[in-house]
This record gives C-alpha cells, sequence and structure tokens, in this order.
C-alpha cells in the first residue's frame, strides 16, 4: 500500500512540474515562462494551446519554455503578469549623462540602444580623472591641454 501511494504522488508531482503557465507580451511574437525577465513588464497570461497556435507565437530564447506539442494547461490560478503600462520610458543614460528619451514595451525598461546598460548597471562604474598634460612646448610654457587619467596629450606622447 505504501508503494502505492509513493507511485501515485511521484506521478501527481511529475504532472504538476510539466504543467507550466506561459505569458506573451503585447508586442512579442513569443510565449514566455512566469521566470522570465520579458514577463516583468507587460504581459498577458495565455489560456492555452490554441491561443498560442492563433497567435503564431514561437518560444522565447531567454527562458526557453517548452515547444507548444508538449505544453499542458498549469494549475496554478495565479497570474504573474505584473504590467499596467504598455510602455515606458528607457531607464538608460545617454553619452551626455542625461536620461534616455525612448520608450520601449521590453520588460527589462531599457530601449534597444541601451539594453547592455541593464547589465553594467550592477558594476560601479570607474571613474576618470582628467588634468592638464604640462608638457613644455617649443616656446617653453607648459602645455594646457586636458588629459583623461594622466599622462601627456596627443601632441606630446
Amino acid at each position: 500500500m505504501k508503494k502505492l501511494t509513493f507511485i501515485f504522488f511521484l506521478f501527481i508531482t511529475c504532472i504538476q512540474c510539466y504543467a507550466q503557465n506561459v505569458y506573451k507580451t503585447p508586442s512579442g511574437a513569443r510565449y514566455h515562462l512566469s521566470s522570465c525577465r520579458m514577463v516583468e513588464n507587460v504581459s498577458k497570461k495565455l489560456s492555452g494551446v490554441a491561443e498560442i497556435k492563433a497567435a503564431k507565437l514561437t518560444p522565447c530564447k531567454i527562458c526557453k519554455p517548452p515547444p507548444i506539442h508538449q505544453l499542458k494547461k498549469g494549475n496554478n490560478f495565479a497570474d504573474k503578469s505584473v504590467g499596467k503600462a504598455s510602455t515606458v520610458r528607457c531607464k538608460g543614460t545617454t553619452q551626455k549623462g542625461t536620461r534616455c528619451k525612448h520608450f520601449t514595451k521590453l520588460a527589462n525598461g531599457y530601449c534597444f540602444q541601451h539594453t547592455k546598460q541593464e547589465n553594467s548597471r550592477a558594476t560601479a562604474p570607474k571613474k576618470s580623472t582628467t588634468s592638464i598634460c604640462g608638457a613644455r612646448t617649443k616656446s617653453g610654457k607648459l602645455c594646457r591641454r586636458k588629459v583623461k587619467n594622466g599622462g601627456f596629450c596627443y601632441q606630446h606622447k
């Protein structure tokens, strides 16, 4: 009897692990797992395989959900799509140091030009020091050009 109960419990656990809820971003052509970073901003919970096939969605390459033929309807009724706005302003900074003015529908909050900044935010930016060249010119005076990180200017290297 204990073996039968154990086998039944194992069978139920496998079915629940196999069944997952999938989500779609409004502008996207892919479906995602609830743990995917693309679901964070705006998303819609998909009700089933028929809806995925009707929209001709493909699996996300980031979170790698199971293919359509392996999907089962999830038994988790909690909707993890938390987005409220269709677009958000990019969190990236431009080369001038100002905030980017683009709007994005991507969940990470960065536009196509600043998606690389998402990973670089974790590390502290290196501060460059500015100083004056200080080399002697032909007239005998000190060069007054600004240089980054010490050293000499392009003319006095």
